[in-house]
């Protein structure tokens, strides 16, 4: 048998991965074109044919399904050897990062300008989205890393906790000048619009959760993707929400933005650093132990008998 290729084989587990020479292609920053190339001289070299046309997709055979079940655990264990925990200077490559807007409006620059410096040579592709999207793109194979709102799929996804991202009700001083002294809460959602996240965002039913909460009626809810302009809209006098501490903090202190009433209690949202269970190897969690260390959101006592987080931590480096 000839000499194998440590691409061509890491090439056939991407595919096995992602399930498209496409998907595989864009992950390994080359051409579809190559990587047909890179399996052809794998073929080639081993005299087994690892790929059978169905339809439009190609899938693994027999063969390419055990090649790439013994591969995997050695690759990993190769660049484990490679990058030591001692030495993440040394580390390559490409780390895709989702997050959600939560997150990237408050501590997420800190954190990959020390990641950035921790591992200068590894490139960093980040995605800003909708928690969901997020969440979708990490499962699919389209991401590496996920800091966003759960749920996850837990068979395939593990995940550790970065905090409780605060949301509280805000409005503008010039609506709450327009308020009647004598309006009572749910006055106030059912004379002014209410705004969120769209449905499928943690916000959404949290937000809807409230109003049933102090007895408000059937009230529709506007929607916007980005949080950002939304406290756009909330600060011109649009309307209400229940928006991020994080980001309204500024507005407040300066008075473009006034809380709501006491009995609004804040929500508190978990948010999650999350990655592919057969995806544990030194670069990310590098990535990881930083989010965790430079998350600013708040973290809540843990139960008795509880696994801490750095037990959690301490099995993930294990």
């Amino acid at each position: 048998m000839k000499r194998l290729n440590l691409v061509n084989l890491e090439t056939v587990c991407w595919i096995s991965r992602l399930g498209t020479f496409h998907l595989a292609a864009e992950r390994l920053n080359t051409t579809q074109s190559a990587v047909s190339g890179r399996v052809r001289e794998l073929e080639n070299s081993t005299g087994l044919t690892l790929f059978q046309r169905h339809g439009r997709r190609m899938e693994l055979t027999a063969h390419g399904r055990e090649l790439v079940r013994r591969l995997e655990p050695l690759l990993h264990q190769i660049e484990d050897v490679v990058v030591s925990l001692d030495n993440p200077g040394a580390a390559t490559g490409i780390v895709r990062i989702g997050v959600g807007e939560a997150v990237a409006l408050s501590w997420f620059g800190e954190f990959l300008s020390k990641v950035k410096r921790l591992m200068p040579k590894v490139v960093f592709e980040v995605e800003i989205n909708l928690n969901i999207i997020a969440r979708q793109k990490l499962e699919t194979g389209k991401l590496d890393v996920a800091i966003v709102a759960g749920p996850f799929d837990e068979h395939r996804i593990t995940k550790l906790s970065v905090g409780y991202a605060r949301f509280i009700w805000v409005m503008s001083p010039s609506l709450a000048a327009a308020c009647p002294r004598e309006a009572g809460v749910a006055e106030l959602f059912e004379r002014f619009p209410v705004w969120s996240l769209p449905r499928p965002a943690t916000v959404f039913p949290a937000t809807q959760a409230a109003l049933r909460e102090i007895g408000v009626k059937a009230v529709d809810v506007n929607t916007c993707d980005y949080l950002s302009a939304l406290s756009h809209v909330i600060v011109a006098g649009g309307g209400l929400a229940l928006l991020p501490e994080d980001l309204v903090a500024g507005d407040l202190a300066s008075g473009r933005l006034v809380r709501m009433a006491p009995e609004l209690h804040p929500e508190d949202i978990e948010f999650f650093a999350a990655w592919h269970s057969d995806q544990e190897h030194s670069v990310l969690r590098h990535v990881i132990d930083a989010a965790v260390a430079n998350s600013t959101f708040r973290r809540r006592p843990a139960p008795e008998n509880a696994v801490t987080q750095g037990e959690q931590l301490a099995g993930l480096q294990s």
